[in-house]
């Protein structure tokens, strides 16, 4: 029987992410993946502030940002007349590098993450299942099946990144509790297209379906993403649309002569789902990602939920391996992950109401969409159990609230020191310490007081970039990591 720490079971952004964490911690994984090639259909195709900053910290934002878009406007129709065009900005802050929205296909996001797994050893398995597992005290003994053999194998962990219908989760045992909304179904698809031209998120408004139709050009590619609401029939189904079905709607719906949707190269039909999993851990085993919870597309967050949830996990799963924690800092996982989710199911839904409210009536919701909170720069932990709360900063600044970036006097980011897999101390004053795992930054820089809205003491920033501890001195800090491992 081989033998591993951690078994990932999905190689989308989620397992990737995870795998990333794993690999840069020096922790032995296997990612595997069911498909025998990468999926090459658009799907998700926006990155958020927060998840360009966690990207950011594996080194690949920059490369990803020459090849997306922040700044496309949405230009809308009723058939065939032009109604308005909004501009698309970011809303101004300084306490980040990527105040935008990152728009670009998902495939280039596991690209640039497989490549990064790579420079780290790491490799994807394709073409290959988890057939059967069994949990004991020892852990986990699973069985793989790759394209000509069975191969039995022992882990320690097992995390289940295999998307909303997750055959792991549902073999684990865990409820998958909400809702389908079966009358809320859309054509999605990549084409090509003739007769417009690539400077606008197209969008065809409608008091009878909404979003009548919608085409997003990505930069750099001849590929258009297509979106367009669809009543199912009496049994509540759609069929699976092809190009002739695109093109037909398409002329229904707008009206528009000298446009043409030619080779497409993906097409599936989405249907809204709102469910959360009961639980994100059993045993040894977790859950991440749309195994964890499922909504509507509105607002672009749920690849960015997802890689937020492997970062999370993947630095307690390594310092819980590598002796540096005890298995209760698992559980804080799903301690601190589920009330994400809850709001992200919650903030998608009322979003998807004020979207179709808003076209149906021959308005843009889009507007209505961009509120801060879609940045998830705002989520934070505050009430975990690993916070030491304590008096607010200056400028409201709690333990468990996220790290603020921070540009300084010589025009680099605090985050190019807060990269890395270490905890890190901000030192304001008082003596400069070290342990194990620690990274202490001389918090000199004025900015940097003014941000934080402190200008003695330290803060303890965990190794995902969330306040663990605002103290008086730095001893503080390293009684706290030494308690994780009591």
């Amino acid at each position: 029987m081989h033998h591993t720490k951690v078994l990932i079971i999905g190689a989308g952004p989620v397992g990737l992410t995870l795998a990333c964490e794993l690999a840069r911690r020096h922790v032995s994984f296997r990612i595997i993946e069911r498909a025998a090639v990468a999926p090459q259909g658009s799907r998700a195709k926006a990155l958020q502030p927060r998840s360009l900053e966690i990207l950011n910290d594996f080194g690949i934002t920059e490369d990803l940002m020459r090849i997306g878009t922040t700044d496309l406007p949405y230009r809308k129709f009723q058939g065939n007349k032009m109604t308005g065009e909004t501009p698309r900005t970011g809303f101004p802050r300084n306490d980040t590098r990527y105040p935008k929205t990152l728009l670009l296909p998902q495939p280039e996001v596991e690209k640039a993450l497989r490549v990064k797994l790579q420079d780290l050893g790491g490799t994807v398995e394709w073409a290959t299942t988890l057939a059967a597992f069994n949990q004991t005290n020892e852990g986990i003994d699973c069985y793989l099946e790759h394209a000509d053999q069975r191969e039995a194998l022992h882990c320690n962990y097992m995390v289940a990144c295999d998307g909303g219908k997750s055959t792991t989760r549902k073999k684990l045992g865990i409820d998958f509790i909400g809702e389908t909304h079966q009358e809320e179904q859309l054509w999605v698809g990549d084409v090509e297209v003739e007769g417009l031209a690539r400077d606008a998120w197209y969008n065809w408004l409608s008091p009878v379906f909404g979003i009548a139709f919608a085409l997003f050009p990505f930069k750099n590619s001849h590929i258009w993403q297509l979106q367009a609401v669809m009543p199912p029939d009496q049994d509540g189904n759609v069929p699976l649309p092809t190009l002739e079905d695109f093109n037909r709607l398409f002329k229904e719906r707008t009206q528009m002569e000298g446009v043409t949707l030619i080779n497409s190269t993906w097409q599936s039909v989405y249907r809204v789902n709102i469910r959360r999993a009961e639980r994100y851990r059993a045993g040894n085993a977790f859950i991440a990602g749309d195994a964890g919870h499922v909504h509507s597309i509105a607002g672009g967050m749920g690849m960015n939920t997802g890689i937020q949830d492997a970062y999370n996990l993947g630095w307690k799963l390594a310092a819980v391996i590598n002796g540096q924690a005890n298995d209760n800092l698992l559980d804080t996982y799903g301690e601190e992950r589920i009330p994400i989710a809850d709001w992200l199911l919650e903030t998608t839904s009322q979003r998807q109401k004020v979207l179709l409210a808003g076209a149906t009536s021959g308005k843009s919701g889009f507007e209505s969409l961009r509120t801060s909170d879609t940045t998830q720069l705002n989520l934070h932990y505050r009430g975990s159990s690993l916070c030491r709360t304590g008096q607010p900063t200056a400028t409201g600044l709690e333990a468990g609230d996220r790290a603020p970036d921070v540009q300084l006097e010589n025009g680099s980011w605090l985050s190019d020191q807060l990269r890395g897999t270490e905890w890190k101390l901000l030192l304001f004053s008082g003596e400069r310490l070290s342990g194990q795992q620690l990274k202490v930054i001389s918090s000199s820089d004025e900015r940097i007081s003014k941000a934080y809205g402190i200008n003695t003491g330290v803060v303890l920033i965990r190794p995902d970039g969330y306040i663990a501890l605002i103290a008086a001195e730095a001893r503080e800090a390293l009684d706290y990591l030494n308690a994780l491992n009591r």
